[in-house]
């Protein structure tokens, strides 16, 4: 009987292949595999993808030009600022690879790190944000636990989970799930960002980087799978050059991250679905094109996975 590795592999490059053929063509049908779970449920993973290589389909953009980036016409005004511990990203029209006509990104702040597991453990005990269960001596401050939905997975991964280590408070908080990461940013008077707000910081806005660490290939720039494997997440400023030119960190790499929906996904098939979207690289990353946003996001069919944290905008 084939292991759940095994089975999660097959679920995620099946997931995979129709994600990237949705983006192209949204009004396309893909067939699913036989027994497969619907359609939310087998989104594309690169983000979480275990055991199995990434589909030939997922490289290709790699040999694409940077994506085309058409300045705002109007200057922000002078008095404009953001809290302190976010950056300003200036307004602009984002045009993606064959995935819809340019989108329009108004001026918004965005968290400069992804929030951590202190900061989130603190929410919780302020009584602002939510614990995974209920009060008990068995659900912890911060979540412990992947959801994969795959028999035997979670008790095989979920070793990855911040909440459940020690010493790991400066590292940033994975396996929360959407609506908490959403909860959380309430929490601050904030709100997730679109997928297209976080493309566009990544790309550091106007700046127009190929890569939010400011070169195409990335090596021991980010924190990533490669040029080596990683035992789970890095500490937040482990890696001072990941950075846009906004001061940004950790947009190329650590954990993939919770978004609200990109605007080619809020009609159609995509919308009814009440898929959760993530965008970027993590840990476990190893292809560039998600490490440079080349791929866009993907969406994401666990409910809570060792590869996905968030940050805050607003």
């Amino acid at each position: 009987m084939p292991s759940p590795l095994a089975d999660r592999g097959w679920l995620l490059f099946v997931a995979a292949l129709g994600a990237l053929a949705h983006g192209c063509d949204e009004g396309r049908a893909e067939p699913a595999a036989p027994g497969a779970p619907s359609e939310v449920e087998v989104a594309a993973v690169e983000v979480g993808a275990r055991e199995v290589a990434p589909p030939a389909v997922a490289a290709e953009p790699r040999e694409s030009p940077a994506r085309d980036v058409v300045p705002a016409q109007h200057e922000l005004p002078a008095t404009r600022t953001c809290p302190e511990g976010t950056a300003l990203l200036e307004g602009g029209a984002l045009t993606t690879l064959e995935r819809g006509p340019a989108v329009r990104i108004e001026p918004f702040c965005l968290d400069l790190d992804e929030v951590s597991v202190a900061e989130f453990r603190a929410c919780v005990r302020d009584g602002r944000c939510d614990r995974a269960c209920a009060p008990g001596a068995r659900c912890p401050e911060v979540p412990a636990r992947t959801d994969w939905r795959i028999p035997g997975e979670d008790d095989v991964v979920s070793r990855f989970c911040n909440g459940g280590r020690e010493g790991a408070d400066e590292h940033p908080v994975n396996c929360v799930s959407f609506e908490e990461a959403i909860g959380y940013c309430a929490a601050q008077g904030k709100r997730l960002p679109t997928g297209d707000e976080w493309e566009w910081a990544s790309r550091s806005a106007l700046s127009r980087r190929a890569s939010p660490w400011g070169t195409a290939v990335a090596t021991d720039e980010i924190c990533w799978g490669k040029p080596h494997k990683r035992a789970g997440t890095c500490a937040r400023g482990a890696h001072p050059k990941d950075l846009t030119a906004q001061n940004v960190r950790a947009m190329g790499g650590g954990l993939s991250e919770w978004v609200s929906a990109p605007a080619r996904a809020r009609s159609g098939k995509a919308a009814a679905s009440g898929a959760r979207w993530a965008y970027g690289a993590s840990w476990y990353a190893i292809d560039d094109g998600y490490a440079r946003a080349a791929l866009g996001g993907v969406q994401m069919p666990a409910r809570r996975a060792e590869t996905v944290g968030f940050r805050c905008a607003l």
